[in-house]
Order: C-alpha cells, then structure tokens, then sequence
C-alpha cells in the first residue's frame, strides 16, 4: 500500500479522524494577522483550511488524498464557507511564487528527502511581508513527550528547518508543550504534554 493509499483507508475508516477545530496554537499566530491568501499545506479534512475560511481568509487547500479533500468539501458545504480544494502531492505542485500571505505546514512529517522537495517549494509561495508558520512534533517528543511519530527521521528539528528560511524575520521559533487529553488522530487514550516544533517566519518586503 502505498501512502495515498495508506491515508484514504485512515480517513475512510473514521467520520473524522482530527478534531473538527483548528490547532490552537496556530489558530493564536493566525489571529493577528489581517485576513488575505492562505494555503494549507497537505490539509487532510481541511480543519486549518475551513477555519481560515470562517475567519475572512481565501485559501487554497492541498493533499494528495482524495478521501480527505471530499471530506473537506463536504464540511465546506455544510458550514457554508468557500475553500479551493486541490488533490494533488506538495512535492511537484506548481504553486504560484511569492503569493500567499500565509503558508501553513502542520503536523507534515515526511522524510529528509521528501521535505527537501516539498518544503523549498511551499517557502516560495510565501510573498513578501507574508508568513511561513510550521507546526509539527519536535524530535525531543519521542522520549519526553506523547503521540506522534516514533521515527526521528521524520521530526527535523528548528536547526534543521532554518537553513530553508535563509532571509525570513523569524518571529518565534520554539519547542512548545501541547496539553493533550486523548488523541483522536492517532486512535489512542493519550494524556500527557506533547513537544511541538514552531517556527512563524515572515519574508521581508526587500526579498
């Protein structure tokens, strides 16, 4: 099986295999920006996606799992909000350089080379006075923290992700403790603190 494959059976086997609500932590960084373009970088059911559409903003959501993007049409529908639903893989999409005001990666764990791809391309479509923010399980988390991945190789690190950001405004760039009660995601009672990565970079108007 591959990995389309492997995530269509993940999310034909629940009615919703996230929560219905945004990740918190972005949902603060997102606030205080004014509403523009925004893309959800593999967006799964379109959470991110269909909050940020209720909040003003007009977004491009991305996955390369056709199950997940109906399942985002279908709650687009319902909750009468606008999204331009994408099937295709992060890692060849031809997204417009320098055009979004907000490029969102959460919870995107691949491996080295498929991040050296994906990442690079999502960067460029960040335009100038426009926002990068990342938020995923920090390599720290598979020995003091619950959930997520098991495989180091997938969790870069803050260090390792900067380099990608060659010439941004880092405006926070963190571990973050994430209180978690129940893990719907990944099928599991989990209660603890989970160790995220964040990093929330803004390209400058000069780049």
């Amino acid at each position: 099986m591959d990995k389309r494959d492997h995530w269509n059976a993940r999310y034909k086997d629940k009615a919703l295999r996230w929560s219905a609500g945004p990740n918190e932590l972005f949902a603060a960084i997102a606030q205080e920006l004014a509403p523009g373009t925004a893309l959800d970088v593999a967006s799964g059911e379109g959470r991110t996606a269909l909050w940020l559409a209720e909040q003003g903003w007009r977004v491009d959501a991305i996955d390369f799992s056709d199950v997940g993007i109906d399942k985002g049409r279908k709650m687009a529908a319902q909750r009468d909000v606008s999204v331009n639903w994408i099937v295709g893989d992060v890692s060849d999409y031809p997204f417009q350089r320098l055009h979004y005001d907000v490029v969102a990666v959460i919870y995107l764990h691949t491996s080295e080379i498929e991040r050296a791809a994906w990442l690079p391309r999502v960067i460029q479509a960040v335009r100038p006075g426009g926002s990068f923010i990342y938020i995923a399980h920090d390599p720290s988390n598979i020995e003091k923290g619950v959930g997520g991945p098991q495989d180091l190789a997938l969790l870069p690190s803050i260090e390792a992700l900067e380099p990608f950001l060659d010439g941004f405004e880092f405006r926070r760039a963190e571990v973050y403790e994430r209180a978690v009660d129940g893990d719907p995601g990944h099928g599991g009672a989990l209660t603890g603190v989970a160790l995220d990565t964040l990093i929330w970079a803004v390209r400058p108007f000069e780049c």
